[in-house]
């Protein structure tokens, strides 16, 4: 019998959209309703900020429960209402008055929008490609970053019309993510390759280095059941991976702004340079990220990734000493480059170390532990620096590099060890 034609590139094409638009108009460009949506109703700042706090673990309980659905049900028409109630909540947005009400609303819509974001995402392109897999992911998740870039400006244009600007761009935010979301989970979305009579993407590549026939076993391999994977020595270690890199990319990045300002004294426009070019090398390092990961490994990329978030946090230690604003780029080149990790290796490591067979709800409960990480790590900054500086808390977080790839090399030896013992899945 004839097999069918592959597929994937289509699911591949969805899962860059899903990250171009939901997450490129919702999740990224959230930021910018924070000053004119409390200006307008006379909200702190301080209450605000919550908002995101609860949004964010709201989305990581939503995405616990829309993993199972989607791996039990009809996966199109979940992902078509999850974008219904996302989007209503945000054109009921419009009509709070209350700060309560903005966090009733926006927990709801990241319930939702849990479905729409990373999880989905991650689970495409697992299930799709089992080799390049890394490649693809970092490709579909630096559409997030593109989508940022282009709808940023789209989206102030439309706050800064009026006061109440930020209510037509909530308005058209859900507009254009309630049509193409919709279009898109029903012409491109595909959760498997088994139910359309077809196989995952694999490329027969003559390569024969330990790296690349190890990580080729383990994207084959079927895996564990969540049970079995959260009681292994492995899962631990996993954890240790998202709690760091977490920590790290938020404890370092929500910080950076006020530290090179505190430095430069210009009202900010050293601060706008550096995170313009750190926004641009992030895309390429996300790219890149994955691409080098398929090519030597999980283990080796962390590596390399680790060295270069030192030398990005050694120049901002040494742009805190010296002033010279030239050495700050370090964080912008250096940094950036290695900010694939936040997202595209946990979603790698899930599959490698446990396996496709439980896959969504593996990702979703040990995003839970990174948002806890990322929760934690802007705290511990302010800490820190309010004690011994800013030039300690570099340093500080230059071991959390190194604890983060001691835990990327614990959880693979984990995952040898479960592969091992349940070569054909538990």
């Amino acid at each position: 019998m004839e097999s069918k034609k592959f597929k994937g590139w289509g699911v591949l094409v969805a899962a860059c959209i899903l990250s171009f638009i939901p997450t490129g108009i919702m999740g990224n460009c959230f930021s910018l309703y924070m000053a004119p949506v409390c200006e307008n109703l006379g909200f702190s700042v301080t209450s605000w900020s919550l908002v995101n706090l609860i949004a964010s673990f709201a989305s990581a309980i939503g995405a616990m429960v829309i993993a199972g659905l989607y791996q039990k049900k009809n996966m199109k028409i979940m992902m078509v209402i999850v974008t219904v109630g996302s989007c209503a909540c945000w054109a009921v947005a419009t009509f709070c008055t209350a700060i309560w009400q903005f966090y009733l609303i926006f927990a709801l819509s990241n319930i939702f929008q849990a479905g729409l974001t990373q999880l989905p995402i991650s689970m495409l392109v697992t299930a799709w490609f089992e080799d390049k897999r890394a490649t693809m992911m970092s490709i579909a998740y630096a559409s997030g970053g593109l989508g940022g870039a282009v709808w940023s400006p789209v989206i102030s244009k439309f706050i800064a019309s009026s006061g109440t600007g930020w209510k037509t761009a909530m308005l058209f935010s859900a507009a254009v993510v309630g049509v193409v979301t919709v279009v898109t989970a029903l012409v491109l979305v595909k959760r498997s390759p088994a139910e359309y009579g077809t196989e995952p993407y694999r490329t027969g590549s003559k390569d024969d280095s330990a790296a690349a026939k190890a990580q080729a076993q383990s994207n084959a391999w079927i895996g564990v059941s969540k049970k079995v994977a959260t009681k292994s020595s492995a899962w631990f270690c996993v954890l240790g991976v998202v709690l760091c890199v977490g920590i790290l990319s938020a404890g370092v990045t929500t910080h950076v702004p006020n530290f090179v300002t505190s430095i430069a004294q210009d009202g900010g426009k050293l601060q706008g340079t550096v995170l313009s070019v750190y926004s641009i090398v992030s895309i390429f390092g996300m790219v890149g990220g994955g691409a080098l990961m398929d090519k030597m490994g999980i283990r080796k990329t962390v590596l390399v990734a680790a060295v270069l978030v030192i030398i990005g946090l050694a120049s901002l230690y040494a742009y805190s000493i010296t002033g010279n604003t030239t050495l700050v780029f370090g964080y912008s080149v250096f940094f950036a480059i290695a900010m694939f990790l936040p997202k595209v290796l946990p979603a790698v490591l899930m599959s490698t170390v446990f396996g496709t067979k439980d896959y969504a709800g593996i990702y979703a409960f040990a995003n839970l532990f990174f948002l806890i990480g990322a929760a934690f790590g802007s705290v511990l900054t302010s800490i820190i620096q309010g004690i011994a500086g800013y030039g300690i808390t570099w340093i500080f977080y230059m071991v959390v590099a190194i604890l983060l790839f001691l835990s990327v090399s614990g959880a693979i030896s984990g995952g040898a060890k479960l592969q091992d013992k349940y070569p054909q899945g538990d």
